[in-house]
């Protein structure tokens, strides 16, 4: 039986992050998959902090996180902790051709399909906001049938934010030639400019619809690969400046982030087994010694050093529930959550934190389980992204941040 210095368990952004942190420490990593994770629902920014308190926004992350409770995963990691994993994030993603701006100083406010706008940290260089400053008329760009991004909402939004209130907005309608009676998907629409006949179809009729020069906002479509030569081509035709929003699932800039990070940890030696349904574990003197899977097939065991769980939360499956209590699978570790299961939801449904959201493993700050004492559950274990407890990821706008960091921090752990 062959046996691994490190097995991550889950493969959304934690998972990748750690198990490609682990091998460029030359650790032989094994990654049991069983899905995509949330990168391909959530999208692709990097959402550090955008929110504290009771609901306010920042301008900065960075000032925010003095603001962040003791028990929040920023708080045990630390500012230069945070500052690394990011740094790694963007050397990786600069590397591997497809670049990411911004830092934790300020967060970028995007637009999104709803038409309003949303705080982030990290962005691709698509999704820069400042040719939406700068321009006096902003066109928005609709395809004909996508569902789900209607251009003409994102106008109605975007001007009765004061920022944009003064600007004036145009819609342009674009075509794919998909007329098959069914509406289409943002990923259909970003394969369809994936090939050269989608792309000069595009590039003719925005040079038609459009004066040299314009800024103009588009649904995340352009390309599903992780790189710029979709939007650097299109662009080209008359000097346009696209900036891609935000948009519903299926969330291409995450589905980008994901091939790359993918791509990246492989090349880096990561052996990647997809499809695994992890079934448990094998824990002997308070240490884990193995994992086990249990397929169609057979069942199988994968022997390792140290283990890192990224299997996300309960709507991710990470997590479950029992009459009364929070579970975890995988390890049996203990899920800090209130006693009461009808305090696990606040009264009101949008506009504050919820209790559920905040339910999770306790870790500590080198993202090893800990129980109510403080003390080490399983020696060689350790916890990142969703499964953690102490944050609420769509509240404070912090999903892949924290991701981000809590997978980085796992790496130099195990």
């Amino acid at each position: 039986m062959r046996e691994y210095d490190v097995i991550v368990v889950g493969g959304g952004l934690a998972g990748l992050i750690a198990a490609a942190g682990a091998a460029g420490r030359n650790k032989k990593v094994l990654m049991l998959t069983k899905g995509a994770g949330t990168l391909a629902i959530g999208g692709g920014s990097v959402d550090l902090l955008g929110y504290v308190g009771e609901g306010r926004p920042l301008a900065s992350p960075e000032q925010g996180l003095t603001e962040l409770p003791d028990t929040h995963p920023y708080s045990k990691i630390g500012r230069a902790g945070i500052q690394a994993a990011l740094d790694y994030f963007k050397t990786v993603c600069r590397q591997e051709g497809y670049e990411y701006i911004g830092s934790p100083e300020k967060n970028y406010w995007v637009p999104t399909a709803a038409g309003t706008l949303k705080p982030t940290c990290l962005i691709p260089k698509t999704m820069d906001t400042a040719p939406l400053k700068a321009a006096e008329k902003i066109f928005v760009a609709g395809f004909h049938r996508l569902k789900d991004y209607y251009p003409q909402i994102v106008v109605q939004g975007l001007a009765k934010i004061p920022v944009y209130a003064k600007k004036e907005f145009s819609v342009v309608w674009l075509d794919t030639g998909m007329h098959e009676g069914r509406d289409i998907t943002a990923l259909e629409v970003a394969r369809w400019l994936d090939t050269e006949a989608g792309r000069r179809s595009c590039a003719e009729q925005l040079k038609k619809a459009l004066p040299p020069g314009a800024v103009v906002i588009v649904p995340p479509v352009l390309g599903t690969k992780p790189s710029y030569a979709v939007a650097e081509e299109l662009e080209k035709t008359g000097g346009y400046r696209l900036v891609e929003s935000t948009g519903l699932p299926p969330a291409i800039i995450g589905l980008r982030l994901r091939n790359l990070w993918l791509n990246f940890a492989k090349k880096s030696g990561v052996t990647v087994v997809e499809n695994a349904a992890v079934t448990g574990s094998v824990v002997e003197n308070g240490r884990c010694i193995a994992i086990k899977t249990g397929n169609l097939d057979r069942e199988r065991t994968y022997r390792a050093q140290s283990f890192v769980l990224t299997t996300g939360g309960f709507f991710g499956g990470g997590l479950g529930s029992q009459p009364g209590r929070a579970t975890e699978a995988v390890f049996d570790l203990p899920v800090a959550a209130p006693a009461n299961p009808e305090e696990w939801g606040a009264p009101q449904l949008f506009g504050t934190r919820q209790p559920f959201a905040q339910i999770g493993i306790v870790a500590d700050g080198r993202m090893a389980p800990v129980d109510a004492a403080g003390q080490p559950i399983l020696s060689n274990v350790f916890v990142a992204g969703r499964n953690l407890a102490g944050y609420d990821f769509s509240f404070e706008k912090s999903g892949n941040g924290v991701a981000i960091v809590t997978g980085y921090q796992a790496s130099l752990s195990v």
